[in-house]
């Protein structure tokens, strides 16, 4: 056993030296040297390109805001199309005016309207999501409000076409309301600004009379709508709807001005399409609606069709 011990030392004893001689031996590599770093791939030095901006959006856009007197220099339709392109209802290299025909917005505040008895009544409302279609045209206006009382309420109430119904959830169990509810409904879509200058834009294609004028240094757009009732968009300076008034035959109000005082507007998806932030609703001397609105969707999915029980 010790002979085995002292071939083993022997022989790591060997190789060790024969080891420790090849690392002596061997030349140590040079550094090596770092690579050059790449240039930079910046748009200056790419096919001649100029250097990038931050990524752009339609909010980027920057439109001529035309004085009442520029406008009025236009023909009606160019006129039109102007404030149209300017309040986001014109899109696209193509520069539709169609494609914007949809939209939703959310809000709080209050409304007043006369009960069965005939007396007004006054209500809080907690959450407002109004979704209008124009092509229809359509609303559905889901509100959760409170009267004097504080007992809270829950209603969803619709109109397409000719047609007006109340739901328990959109689109479910449906109560058929008359058919003089409808006219008052859709009246709240053409008294919202975008609605009210795609009827401006449909009433132009059409051929129908558009005039554009100057009352008191500012521009007004004017047109009746299909059932005849006389539209009229009063601008203010940077050519967006502050108010917008309809001469209405209203079942639920009369023979009497309904008008929508508009302002501090916002662009809230960055999608130049600019929304009020505030809205009052009036029929005659009296504030039928009195909104904060806290977001507006284009185009949003949302549909109109007549709830099942109700089509049975």
């Amino acid at each position: 056993m010790l002979h085995r011990a002292v071939v083993f030392t022997t022989l790591a004893t060997l190789m060790l030296a024969v080891s420790s001689g090849a690392q002596q031996s061997s030349p140590s590599p040079a550094p090596k040297k770092a690579a050059p770093a790449a240039p930079k791939q910046t748009p200056s030095n790419v096919s001649g390109i100029a250097p990038a901006t931050e990524p752009s959006t339609f909010a980027d856009r920057k439109l001529e805001i035309p004085t009442t007197a520029a406008l009025l220099k236009k023909t009606p339709k160019d006129a039109v199309d102007t404030v149209a392109e300017i309040n986001g209802l014109v899109r696209g290299g193509q520069r539709t005016t169609s494609s914007y025909n949809v939209l939703e917005f959310t809000a709080t505040g209050t409304m007043a309207e006369p009960g069965a008895d005939g007396k007004w009544q006054e209500y809080k409302i907690s959450k407002l999501v109004a979704g209008m279609d124009f092509v229809l045209p359509a609303l559905r206006f889901d509100v959760a409000f409170a009267g004097p009382d504080g007992h809270a309420k829950h209603q969803i109430r619709v109109a397409s076409g000719k047609q007006a119904w109340d739901e328990e959830k959109p689109g479910i169990n449906g109560t058929a309301m008359p058919d003089t509810t409808v006219e008052d409904r859709l009246r709240l879509v053409w008294l919202t600004p975008p609605a009210a200058l795609w009827g401006a834009l449909r009433a132009e294609d059409a051929g129908d009379k558009v005039v554009v004028a100057d009352e008191g240094g500012k521009a007004t757009i004017s047109y009746s709508m299909k059932n005849g009732e006389p539209v009229k968009i009063v601008l203010d300076a940077g050519m967006k709807p502050e108010r917008i008034e309809i001469q209405a035959h209203s079942h639920a109000f009369g023979n009497t001005l309904m008008e929508a005082d508009c302002s501090a507007y916002k662009d809230f998806e960055g999608y130049a399409a600019p929304f009020p932030t505030r809205m009052t609703y009036k029929a005659g001397a009296r504030t039928i609606l009195d909104l904060n609105i806290s977001n507006h969707v284009v185009n949003p999915y949302v549909v109109f069709l007549v709830p099942t029980n109700m089509s049975k």
